[in-house]
């Protein structure tokens, strides 16, 4: 199965299945720390799927480009945001965007970088459209730090709402996220677990003047 297709069939009910898997309180705290995210500008995120996160950005953005692979994912965040003046919604490709380079203040990803193949070239792609001084956020739940009765649980409720996990994803750390983003040659300003049960690695990166992609 294709990656597109792969999430095509939830877009549907993406967002209950993942408040399923995840939890709202969980999923609550890390819009909390979006929302507490300050001046994203002109931002780009990268698998929006249904917008569960673009919301957190509308009161501080001054534009929002929300782009995924899936088409039906993109039909169904654009009837979400259709009343929000500030957000666009388009379909494309994060392993080779349609944008030009330094064309965005804030380049965001939500539970992308441990499930997608090859997630160095989506890093490389946000590194070239993001303005020197830019920033990335990277959000992601992981298992990583969780008991071993939580693992499991989450497990189940994954494997109950999707199935079984595709062979590239991967356990991200808030070491392994470092290690992937410097290696882009972003400058990484903070790295972290957050979570009480259930654990998301919140990372942000800048592209400062000095940075450069290490090929």
């Amino acid at each position: 199965m294709s990656q597109e297709n792969q999430w095509e069939q939830f877009a549907q009910n993406f967002e209950a299945r993942n408040n399923y898997v995840v939890g709202m309180t969980n999923i609550d705290l890390l819009k909390g720390e979006l929302r507490a995210f300050s001046d994203p500008g002109r931002l780009l995120e990268l698998g929006c799927g249904n917008g569960t996160y673009t919301q957190c950005f509308l009161d501080s953005a001054s534009e929002i480009i929300a782009t995924d692979i899936s088409e039906e994912m993109v039909r169904i965040t654009q009837e979400r945001f259709q009343s929000a003046l500030n957000v666009r919604v388009e379909l494309a490709d994060c392993f080779q965007l349609p944008y030009q380079d330094s064309a965005f203040d804030t380049v965001f990803m939500a539970n992308v970088l441990h499930i997608i193949p090859n997630p160095e070239i989506a890093l490389a792609e946000g590194f070239r459209v993001l303005k020197s001084g830019g920033r990335l956020i990277v959000a992601s739940f992981t298992l990583h730090g969780m008991s071993l009765i939580h693992q499991m649980l989450m497990r189940y409720r994954y494997t109950k709402m999707y199935g079984k996990k595709s062979s590239t994803a991967i356990k991200l750390t808030p070491g392994l996220a470092s290690d992937m983003v410097s290696a882009a040659g972003f400058h990484v300003e903070t790295c972290r677990l957050i979570g009480h049960h259930v654990k998301a690695v919140y990372l942000v990166a800048c592209k400062s003047a000095d940075s450069h992609r290490i090929s």
